[in-house]
């Protein structure tokens, strides 16, 4: 029983080492970003696509992102179709690869000034030379101002938005699917199974057992 533990564990060990990364030089620490909107509709908060300007400003950089400010090079944002590099300054890429808890506040018009405004959360990848690929976790809010015109709507042509996004890097790497670890403590197990399993004796064998005792 304690061959058979001894080997369980020793199988669990060797699938967790080889999911895990071969170095463990993670991006960790905070950085935000913020511009104009370049395209608007009837402001913000009914926008799925988002033209985020180029380039844009990043600052506050903590942690890995220490010093890293100044002009971003962006790409849009689509919201029904979350994916590609969103942001790279100092040689940091970020990856967007999903958003959730998205929620907006409509158009409200007030003084002759209307105003609205949206947001979710972003996550993806943060990547650098010299660094292990690390998740990152974040909000990405825009607002939108415009004249009343038609009471409740904007008055043509004086529409005006901005963003901001807020980025936390994990200091983590991407988690190892879980089917891709069973499959690897799968294989860890077959091979301990195949080298720890008993040979059965042979039928034939015990009757010359008898046979050599009555000898």
């Amino acid at each position: 029983m304690k061959t058979k533990i001894a080997g369980l564990s020793a199988a669990a060990l060797l699938a967790a080492s080889l999911s895990m990364p071969a170095s463990a030089a993670f991006i960790s620490g905070t950085i935000s970003f913020s511009d104009g909107l370049d395209t608007l509709g009837d402001i913000v908060s009914n926008l799925t696509l988002f033209d985020i300007g180029a380039p844009t400003n990043a600052s506050g950089g903590t942690g890995s992102f220490l010093g890293v400010a100044g002009l971003t090079t962006t790409s849009n944002i689509d919201t029904t179709a979350p994916g590609g590099v969103i942001y790279s300054i100092g040689g940091f890429t970020f990856t967007l690869t999903s958003i959730s808890a998205l929620s907006s506040d409509p158009l409200n018009c007030a003084g002759g000034l209307c105003e609205d405004s949206i947001e979710f959360n972003i996550a993806g990848t943060v990547s650098a030379a010299g660094f292990d690929a690390s998740t990152f976790i974040g909000k990405w809010t825009a607002n939108g101002t415009c004249l009343e015109g038609v009471p409740g709507t904007c008055e043509a042509g004086t529409e005006s938005g901005s963003w901001s996004s807020s980025v936390v890097a994990t200091g983590r790497p991407s988690q190892t699917p879980v089917p891709a670890t069973l499959a690897l403590l799968g294989v860890a197990l077959a091979g301990w199974a195949g080298h720890a399993a008993p040979k059965r004796k042979t039928g034939s064998s015990l009757p010359n057992q008898a046979r050599l005792k009555r000898a």
